[in-house]
């Protein structure tokens, strides 16, 4: 809120939480340790081999062959086993096509059209499609009036038909490509419904002779069809016609346009191509001739081009694969029935499985696999050669032969072999119980089919949520064992004349529901050798899917998944005997255990290091799964930034249906978590010999210390998904533009795992933000509330639906105009807030009801806060003692308080801002009238008002704390009027403080001068003129002075102790002045800053003045000062200081004329006598003249200026005459030397007229002696005049003789 804006604030800014509750930092902890788990776990299951892997694929790219060991097939001995494939059920041909085949002439054919989850037919020139799982919704197409050759089903190209059309049904003639446009009256995820065939069709070309066999589409429409000329066609169709092209026209890829013009170009034999097929994660196509050579074309990066790469005739084919498998019968690889692409998601590497006559694949490559990514296809190379099932060496099963239709399909090959006439064998090998084998290891079984084969279609279901789990590092899809809790098993449908059979792989969960049907339970070996094959965990992991299954009708399935989970995974499995043979074969890697010790980021802060522990396999099942379960969010952006009208927008990366199905697996997990443990009482399945619970507790509890950090992350997961589900209901978008931008930008940048682990507070502002779009709706805001209490207790608390609930009624209360119901609703909204005083963010509540004006409710909550944060004071005794910086409790505490404090300096000073009006430049007014206050702004008087509301209701307060900082805010803001003037118990304390710092002494003086303590002023002064620091000098001496006169105020002033106190003061105060003498001097004489900062440092002895300043820079003044102020009057120094101050004088004016040089040293005398005069030892008045009247005959001045300055500072001329008359009786040769030796009796002369000729001067009682003592100076100076031959004898003679006859006179 700037300034006092009376904005209506909203819950994400102002009812964030403050401090960490809603689970310490024990709860946090263990959610970091479960978070590392899961991330083990997540690197474990992504850690199976890569299909080149398996295949043992060397570095020189040479072949591998692999069938041929006992391991590629693993055998079991119990038949059930190997049920991974069984017939669900047998579907046969509608009714209305019997009587159709009556009327057959020339051909008839059989497909699958897999995509819209039907079977067609062709009798001659007519087409029935039907929905293959239960014979319905016939549609036919009899439009055509030649007999059919061959059927495709394509998807359309973008922009070029209506929106209705959804497919493209393909029918080729002798004479005619007709494209015939597919729509539905329903179609959803599950499935299409109400197949509609155009009467027309949508284009319509010729044939040219072509006898087009097979039909193949890309995913972006185009349209590619195989002839029995063995070229490549493609029906090229568009909106409008161009310039070179029409809407829908045939194009060669095989031949060029030249062997049309010239025929004897194309002299190869024609090759029949049977089968085209399509790679679109790389955008290759391959096609297979009748004869066996294989094709390879380049659809280029974007799929838009074609450009054949290379075509490898069978010989080669079959040359490779015996270079490889140079021990198998040659036999074994002629024929090729089948080219099964697969995807990148399955393999970058590996692009092609080419299916021979007897079941052999062979696996190859279009590109170097040493290569970087983006390669285009350049070769086809042979990579490895697999063997079907039978050339073991003690292989117990018979091998395929007469193989005729073949489908490879994520890992899982199937072989329609025609061994007889009246049934096919199918043959399945899947690698989906072996994913983490080294090698290519296989379960295989065979299942017969009545009839002959036509089609064969893999046709799983495609759960919305088997989309959700995002490719490895590799750009691969994790093995079925990881996804199969989210995957529909695997279905094949196979068409014969007998009608559609569906058949279904079984995953490994649909296994053990099986054999745990068939076995009663879970006590049967049956179950016990599955967990040992499978391995403990992995199995145990599939157990929980069977465990925490929803479904009321599978309980008794639950229960018995249950008991094998406790059976088989609590404790580690007895290890089995050497010679015993295991009815399943062992997965590899046989041994699953996490030791958190091995973690790749150590545990910080965990005070119990568990180490060398193996955990059971329930313990590493339970994380596995909650890890597949989160695995398609785990690591993701929860959100992401897109443009939307332009402007940024945060959105959600999945939707509600997503989290909510996420949110629903980790409820059934958490469910089954919590149903077997209760507390320390875990629930337990018992038998005669064991019990057996879900945690097993080990030397040092940490198994059951993991699973409490897993229950602790389960909650906390299940909440945010829960929050995320609501979130994405009500437009998450809208939401998060109401958080804060530091907020927002936190969250684009945090993946489902940094929501869960570290993202509390993203989540309770997301949370009131959503709270925000009901602001004004009691009712929905309740209801969300509610809700939000109901789905995520963790992250929204009682505490925060109270804070909400506050914010409701300060909006109520500041909507309101009735004074009375919006102080109640402000009181009312305090009094809750209260009650929560831990969860408040009193920043928040304090700017909602500054808004309303409620300031003194400010101070109230923010009092009651900081007594709740710390109601044992702590905090007070850590700030008395100094705020010591081992005191961590204190700080804490001393931190928490000032926090709420802080509010109601910050809400101060927004009012003091109120309170003086800014400057502004002059402007034009808009209008007529008074000038307009500030917009948003209260005005100054209120705002003082408030201010002092505030500062009053503190200053009430019993909370030391709260006045210390509105104190320090006064200080801060230089209202040292208003401080001064509160009377608080506080406030000495205060000012006394020290804390490191220098104390507030210049605000403690006139706190005891305010409050009359004057004695304490004196002496705080004292100390301020003595503190050492920069205070200059002559502050110092002001301080002292104040201090003397704080002093003299007393009540008790004669007492000793003031007179000692005051006669030190005094003492200081003289020597301060000497010290501010000397700085002036200094300063005048340009010394340098260091000198002058050392002056300015502190009060320094007479003795370091004297020594340091005084005698180095040869300061005669001062040095006079300084041995008057310590009365030292020894005669020879103070004769010389005096000496050296006239000379010094006189120096300084040499550039000058001699009057001025000797009205400038007059001037000087002056001043000192008007210092020194009162005391002789410092004003030798003797020493001073002579030296005075020395400097006169040197210089030759006339007039007697000695004289007149002493006369004018207060020396008796009676007084003068003696010390002239001692002079010049003294005998001193000096006036010899400087020839006038009768220039003290000429000033005499000059003394006695002016003595004369002012008589009030003298007293009365004193003229008669004064006029006798000069009568018989002037006659002996006369006597001694008269008989000197000099010069200047005669005219002193004569003024002597005048001042005689004066004297004489001289009443």
């Amino acid at each position: 809120m700037s300034g006092l804006q009376m904005q209506q604030n909203t819950l994400s800014t102002t009812l964030g939480i403050t401090g960490g509750d809603g689970g310490g930092d024990g709860v946090v902890q263990d959610l970091e340790v479960a978070g590392r788990m899961v991330d083990k776990h997540l690197n474990y299951d992504s850690s199976f081999p890569s299909l080149l892997d398996m295949l043992r694929v060397t570095p020189q790219n040479f072949p591998t062959v692999s069938g041929l060991s006992e391991t590629d097939y693993p055998s079991s001995g119990d038949v059930r086993t190997s049920r991974h494939l069984h017939t669900t059920r047998k579907v046969p041909l509608p009714s209305e096509l019997m009587h159709h085949f009556q009327h057959m002439q020339c051909n008839c054919m059989m497909g699958l059209f897999p995509e819209i989850n039907r079977a067609w037919l062709t009798i001659d020139s007519d087409i029935y499609v039907w929905i293959y799982e239960d014979g319905s919704d016939l549609a036919y197409f009899d439009g055509l009036h030649e007999t059919i050759l061959s059927v495709g089903l394509v998807k359309p190209k973008k922009g070029v038909f209506k929106s209705y059309i959804e497919h493209l049904l393909c029918l080729t003639t002798t004479s005619e490509i007709v494209l015939l446009g597919v729509s539905f009256s329903q179609s959803t995820v599950d499935g299409y419904s109400g197949m509609h065939l155009l009467p027309e069709p949508l284009f319509s070309v010729p044939a040219d002779g072509s006898y087009i066999l097979t039909i193949t589409g890309t995913a972006d429409g185009r349209v590619f069809m195989g002839a029995k000329d063995g070229c490549l066609y493609e029906l090229v169709y568009q909106a409008e016609d161009g310039w070179f092209t029409r809407k829908c026209q045939k194009v060669n890829h095989t031949r060029s346009t030249l062997s049309y013009i010239l025929p004897f170009l194309a002299f190869s034999e024609d090759d029949p191509i049977s089968q085209v097929e399509v790679d679109d994660t790389r955008h290759i196509l391959y096609t297979l001739s009748d004869k066996g050579t294989i094709t390879v074309y380049d659809l280029d990066a974007d799929g838009k081009g074609t450009c054949r790469v290379v075509s490898v005739p069978h010989n080669n084919i079959m040359n490779a694969a015996l270079q490889a498998a140079k021990t198998v019968d040659k036999s074994n690889f002629k024929g090729v029935v089948s080219l099964c692409p697969i995807s990148t998601y399955e393999s970058p590497h590996i692009h092609l499985v080419v299916v021979t006559g007897t079941g052999v694949r062979l696996y190859y490559t279009t590109v170097n696999i040493h290569g970087g990514p983006g390669q285009r296809p350049s070769q086809l190379l042979l990579l490895h050669v697999r063997l079907p099932p039978g050339f073991a060496a003690n292989a117990t099963v018979y091998r395929p032969t007469k193989v005729h239709k073949a489908l490879y399909s994520h890992g899982t090959c199937v072989l329609c072999s025609n061994e007889s006439n009246e049934a096919d064998t199918i043959w399945t090998m899947s690698s989906d119980q072996y994913p983490y084998h080294p090698t290519l290891a296989e379960s295989q079984s065979t299942h017969a089919v009545d009839g002959y084969v036509w089609a064969l279609a893999d046709v799983t279901p495609q759960l919305w949520c088997s989309a959700l789990n995002p490719p490895t590092a590799q750009g691969t899809q994790p093995p079925l064992l990881v996804t199969q809790h989210q995957q529909a098993p695997r279905q094949l449908v196979l068409l014969s004349a007998n009608g559609a059979h569906i058949l279904t792989f079984q995953r490994p969960v649909d296994q053990l529901r099986q054999l745990l049907e068939e076995a009663g339970g879970a006590e049967s070996s049956i179950i016990k050798d599955f967990f040992s094959a499978m391995t403990p965990t992995q199995a145990c992991a599939t157990a929980i899917i069977l465990a925490t299954e929803a479904n009321n009708q599978n309980a008794q399935v639950a229960e018995w998944a249950t008991r094998a989970l406790f059976l088989y995974g609590a404790n580690a499995p007895p290890a089995a005997p050497v010679s015993a043979t295991p009815v399943f074969p062992l997965q590899t890697p046989t041994t699953y255990n996490f030791q958190p010790t091995q973690v790749s980021t150590p545990i910080i802060g965990q005070n119990t290091t568990i180490q060398d522990t193996m955990f059971s396999p329930l313990h590493n099942a339970l994380y596995l799964f909650m890890a597949r379960i989160l695995r398609p969010a785990w690591g993701t952006p929860v959100a992401r930034e897109m443009l939307v009208d332009g402007k940024p927008v945060v959105v959600s990366c999945m939707n509600a249906e997503e989290f909510g199905f996420l949110g629903n697996q980790v409820e059934l997990l958490a469910k089954f978590l919590l149903t077997n443990q209760g507390g320390s009482s875990v629930h337990s399945l018992s038998t005669s010999n064991t019990s057996l619970n879900i945690t097993r507790y080990g030397g040092d509890g940490s198994e059951r210390a993991s699973l409490l950090a897993l229950r602790s992350l389960l909650g906390q997961t299940l909440e945010v998904l829960r929050l995320l589900t609501l979130l994405t209901t009500h437009n998450f978008n809208t939401i998060t533009a109401a958080v804060q931008k530091e907020i927002r930008e936190q969250l684009r940048g945090m993946s489902l795992r940094d929501l869960i682990l570290s993202g509390r507070e993203v989540c309770r502002a997301l949370i009131m933000a959503l709270l925000d779009r009901y602001h004004g709706d009691n009712a929905s805001a309740d209801a969300i509330s509610l809700r939000l209490r109901d789905i995520c207790p963790g992250l929204y608390r009682v505490e925060d639906a109270k804070l909400a609930k506050a914010n409701e009624i300060i909006l109520a209360a500041k909507a309101s105009n009735n004074k009375i119901e919006k102080e109640n609703g402000f009181k009312e909204a305090v009094s809750l807030c209260k009650q929560i005083g831990h969860h408040v963010n009193v920043a928040g509540i304090s700017s909602q009801l500054a808004s309303g004006g409620a300031y003194e409710a400010i101070v109230d909550l923010c009092l009651s806060v900081a007594g709740q944060r710390d109601p044992t004071g702590i905090a007070l005794h850590y700030y008395k003692n100094n705020e010591p910086a081992e005191d961590h409790q204190g700080y804490v505490a001393f931190t928490s308080r000032m926090e709420c404090y802080r509010v109601i300096m910050d809400q101060l000073n927004q009012l003091v801002g109120a309170g003086v009006v800014p400057p502004s430049s002059p402007s034009v007014p808009s209008r007529p009238g008074p000038p307009t206050p500030p917009p948003s702004t209260l005005p100054s008087t209120d705002a003082t008002q408030y201010a002092n509301q505030m500062m009053n209701l503190i200053v009430s307060s019993n909370d030391e704390l709260a006045n210390v900082t509105l104190y320090q805010w006064l200080v801060d803001t230089n209202r040292t009027e208003r401080l001064l003037a509160i009377s608080s118990p506080y406030l000495e304390n205060f000012l006394t403080r020290s804390n490191g710092q220098a104390p507030l002494h210049q605000l403690l003086w006139r706190y005891y001068e305010r409050n009359q303590d004057y004695f304490k002023a004196a002496k705080t002064l004292l100390l301020l003129a003595e503190q050492i620091g920069d205070t200059p000098v002559h502050v110092r001496v002001e301080y002292l002075s104040r201090a003397i006169m704080c002093l003299s105020s007393c009540e008790m002033n004669t007492a000793s102790s003031y007179s000692d106190f005051m006669l030190h003061l005094e003492e200081k105060k003289s020597v301060a002045r000497v010290q501010l003498m000397i700085l002036d001097a200094l300063q005048s004489d340009g010394a340098s800053a260091d000198v002058i900062a050392q002056l300015n440092s502190s009060l320094l002895t007479l003795t370091t003045l004297y020594e340091k300043f005084a005698e180095p820079w040869s300061l005669w003044e001062c040095k006079l000062a300084i041995v008057h102020c310590a009365g030292h009057s020894e005669p020879q120094l103070v004769q010389l200081i005096w000496t050296k101050i006239i000379e010094t004088e006189l120096d300084r004016s040499l550039s000058a004329t001699v009057e001025t040089r000797i009205d400038i040293l007059a001037s000087k005398i002056k001043t000192l006598a008007r210092i020194y005069s009162t005391n002789p030892n410092y004003f030798p008045l003797e020493h001073i003249i002579r030296e005075c009247e020395i400097k006169s005959v040197q210089l030759k001045v006339q007039k007697p200026w000695v004289v007149t300055a002493l006369q004018s500072c207060g020396i008796l001329v009676s007084k003068l005459i003696n010390i002239y008359h001692k002079l010049y009786r003294s005998g001193d040769t000096v006036w010899e030397v400087e020839r006038s030796p009768y220039h003290l009796l000429g000033v005499s002369a000059h003394l006695i007229s002016m003595l004369t000729e002012n008589p009030s001067s003298v007293q009365p009682n004193l003229k008669r002696a004064l006029r006798e003592q000069c009568l018989d100076y002037v006659a002996e100076y006369i006597t001694e005049l008269g008989a000197s031959a000099d010069p200047s004898a005669g005219v002193i003679y004569a003024h002597l003789k005048t001042c005689q006859a004066q004297l004489e006179r001289f009443i």
